[in-house]
């Protein structure tokens, strides 16, 4: 009985036509915040943009997030029915996307092979150089003192064009192997070769035809050129330098500038057409008694289905091209974008009506203490959720993940969610809203804990099916818990308010912190620390709600079930009007129908002639009176 009553309800759900708009845009735009967003910190670090400049850039993303989503929800409040609005703003969003393959590379990688050429050179300016060939640059292992070099392909410095040969100036340095010391300076670390110097610098002097080595010096010169001979040295980059790629700058600042601009661009369209979907979806499902649970099952199918799409495609372009190409996700993402503002326009917003007090009703319940108390939480979810939307990827990187693995951890996560989210319902009117968060927060510890032990990537993916706690049904109690807290005429500025905070402000001081704490501390002690702040942030939640607003959560639930039941009770009187309605027309139609079939058995006789009917007593009576006559 239960499974049938859980089937009609999955059921009810999927042929509601009102729920199918909501169902197709979460898939396509789920779908394509995972094909692109996971790959966004290391397509930064392919441009060569550092941890710092990067947390930097995301420190302004919450600048825009935070006034972006409340602005757009006011506005939306007042317009009414803003899925026009929200088409257009996702279209934007799609195509901001694309500028970011316009961006130069900041710095090129350039890898240094097991064998490093360094150049040992003699001149005027610098009389005794050695050092490896540009670009490359060599970071000496730290406490070396010496290693050797190989010397070979030694050139002369030609001092006259008219002599029969030109002196040696290099020494008898060619094939063999010399002792290279390392001498640490304030500015710089010095070379020196061991039992060999530039010898004084020669000179060309006009008119002589062969002169000595020892004959001419600088100052008897009347025409002096510099000699710069050298030899090519080699040696083995193990033991010596401690970097295996050197990153040569090329335009660092328009690189900077351009990818700063074109983030805050996207991170403006996805705050504010996230937010306004998210009050747009719970408007219609509250108006139909829907499940917003139910709905976000087709957002974690999106995921799944087109993130691994993504990290292969990646993959298989990359390994053609023999560089890291993630051109394949941003125009998927375009694409799936620009499918999701189309199914926007479906939406029926008809019944969400214009509000010219929408500002003043906002103020009114963002001062509520349970309002402000629960916003800061999920400023702290946010932070969170940055870290590991930044850096998680980073750190499977650094252990060696393919991107094909990255896509499928996205995709384990989602998928682990969708079970929790088909009865997130039933979860959510348990716990209650905040416990519901306040459980989540405990997962995160547990996430992030986990992240931090492991040194396999594949050990990654039991912590990402932990996920559906964390993130789809923790998100799904936030929403829920908004409308909750809204009233009808502010829904969407209160959705706008969350998002920004959570999305938003939350979301880039994750980055921004993680940057900065990764670089003295690394990425484990990081999560570690993130670790902490979850499990002061769960305990906290709990005692606060429960001392001082679990009272008001009683209250509204109550209120909530009383106008349900009214809800239902007048459903059932006017399904009982409707029957006898029915009755009515019934035994009219009925009354109708009889009284038809009388008057036409009537009109049937009246329409029959006496001299056609074969009466007895008419003929008798006929004769009679033929017989008088």
């Amino acid at each position: 009985m239960a499974r049938a009553a859980w089937i009609q309800r999955i059921w009810t759900d999927l042929t509601t036509k009102e729920f199918l708009p909501i169902k197709a845009i979460l898939f396509l735009v789920s779908g394509a915040m995972f094909v692109l967003f996971p790959f966004l910190t290391i397509h930064a670090r392919s441009l060569g943009i550092s941890e710092k400049e990067l947390s930097v850039m995301y420190a302004f993303s919450p600048v825009i997030a935070l006034i972006g989503p409340p602005v757009t929800g006011i506005l939306a409040d007042r317009i009414g029915n803003f899925k026009v609005f929200l088409s257009g703003m996702t279209a934007v969003g799609g195509m901001t996307a694309l500028l970011y393959l316009a961006i130069p590379a900041a710095r090129q990688k350039v890898p240094l092979p097991e064998v490093v050429p360094f150049h040992l050179a003699c001149g005027v300016d610098d009389l005794r150089s050695l050092g490896l060939q540009s670009p490359a640059e060599c970071d000496f292992v730290k406490g070396l003192a010496e290693f050797s070099v190989t010397f070979t392909n030694c050139t002369q410095c030609e001092l006259f064009s008219s002599a029969g040969g030109p002196p040696s100036r290099l020494g008898k340095l060619e094939g063999k192997e010399a002792t290279v010391t390392l001498r640490s300076d304030v500015n710089a670390t010095l070379l020196t070769v061991q039992g060999w110097s530039c010898p004084e610098t020669l000179v060309e002097v006009d008119g002589l035809g062969d002169p000595s080595l020892e004959a001419y010096n600088v100052s008897s010169s009347s025409k002096a050129s510099p000699c710069a001979g050298g030899c090519v040295g080699v040696s083995r980059r193990e033991g010596v330098c401690s970097n295996n790629y050197t990153m040569v700058d090329n335009a660092p600042m328009t690189t900077l500038a351009g990818y700063l601009v074109v983030r805050l661009l996207n991170i403006f369209t996805i705050a504010t057409t996230g937010t306004l979907f998210n009050g747009a979806a719970v408007a219609i499902l509250q108006k139909h008694n829907g499940d917003y649970g139910l709905q976000r099952v087709y957002g974690s199918l999106g995921s799944i289905v087109l993130t691994p799409i993504s990290g292969v495609l990646i993959d298989v372009v990359s390994d053609a091209s023999g560089r890291q190409d993630f051109r394949p996700a941003f125009f998927l993402y375009f694409g799936l974008k620009l499918a999701g503002c189309i199914c926007i326009l479906f939406l029926k917003l008809d019944f969400k009506m214009p509000s010219n007090q929408v500002v003043k009703d906002f103020r009114s319940i963002i001062k509520r203490p349970e309002i402000v108390t629960f916003f800061m939480v999920m400023l702290i979810s946010g932070a969170c959720f940055g870290v590991l939307d930044t850096f998680l990827f980073w750190l499977l990187q650094d252990m060696g993940a393919k991107k094909s693995l990255m896509g499928i951890t996205v995709s384990v996560g989602t998928a682990a969610g969708i079970p929790v989210l088909l009865v997130s319902g039933q979860i959510i009117q348990k716990l209650g809203h905040v416990n519901t968060i306040i459980l989540g927060f405990a997962f995160y510890v547990i996430r992030m804990l986990g992240y931090s032990l492991i040194t396999n990537p594949w050990w990654s993916l039991p912590f990402e099916m932990l996920e559906c706690f964390t993130v789809s049904l923790m998100s799904t109690a936030a929403v829920t818990y908004t409308a909750d807290l809204s009233t009808p005429a502010t829904i969407a500025s209160l959705q706008g308010m969350y998002g920004g905070l959570h999305y938003g402000v939350g979301r880039g001081l994750g980055s921004l912190l993680g940057g900065f704490l990764i670089g003295p501390l690394g990425i484990r002690t990081t999560f570690r620390i993130m670790a902490i702040v979850c499990l002061v942030t769960c305990i906290t939640y709990f005692f606060v709600n429960r001392s001082f607003f679990r009272k008001h959560q009683l209250e509204r639930k109550k209120k909530r079930t009383e106008n349900e039941e009214k809800k239902e009770e007048k459903k059932d009187e006017e399904a009982q009007k409707n029957a006898i309605n029915m009755d009515g027309d019934d035994t009219e139609i009925a009354i109708k129908s009889h009284s038809t079939e009388n008057g036409e058995k009537a009109k049937e006789n009246e329409d029959k002639s006496p001299k056609e009917e074969t009466n007895p007593a008419f003929e008798r009576d006929e004769d009679v009176k033929s017989n008088k006559k």
